[in-house]
């Protein structure tokens, strides 16, 4: 199983809405992996699941994938992506591009216009995954998470929904 590329069919994604509390307790264990100390917490998640929406991606009844969303109250179009893993173990398998064009889906179905999302510049491969898809870069701002924490805000404006990837 190592390395072999996955099936997009055989991703499962699910909406959590009422998650309970063992759940959270891994889903926070698995942000934390993600994400270090800026991870969401059990609380976070809840509140997540309850305002937004908690996307969960599962192969062989594993979860290997995570994401959070806030629709944007601004540009109610858009939806905020808050966090968006791979499990390390799940990485390189066309997982991340599978599950994130399936989030994608659920947003436009529910009248989303596009999404937008901050990345770190070093982290090369959620770059490389984010542009892929559509995403264009916005801007860029030193120390969006405090000194040191530089982020590109990135934006994706679906297909059939105005310019490709415009801002």
């Amino acid at each position: 199983m190592s390395g072999s590329p996955i099936f997009p069919g055989d991703l499962v994604v699910t909406r959590v809405c009422r998650p309970d509390h063992d759940l959270l307790v891994t889903l926070e264990a698995y942000d934390f992996e993600a994400f270090g100390l800026t991870g969401l917490r059990t609380y976070d998640l809840a509140v997540m699941a309850q305002a937004g929406a908690v996307y969960l991606a599962y192969l062989y009844d594993d979860i290997v994938g995570g994401c959070q969303i806030l629709r944007m109250l601004d540009e109610p179009g858009f939806f905020y992506v808050v966090g968006f893993y791979v499990r390390p173990r799940w990485q390189g398998r066309k997982v991340g591009r599978t599950f994130l064009l399936a989030v994608a889906r659920e947003l436009e179905e529910l009248g989303g216009e596009g999404m937008v999302l901050t990345v770190a510049p070093t982290n090369t491969a959620a770059l490389a995954l984010y542009r892929g898809v559509g995403f264009v870069d916005e801007s860029f701002i030193p120390h969006f998470y405090g000194e040191g924490e530089d982020r590109h805000i990135l934006r994706w404006r679906f297909p059939g929904r105005g310019l490709h990837g415009g801002v």
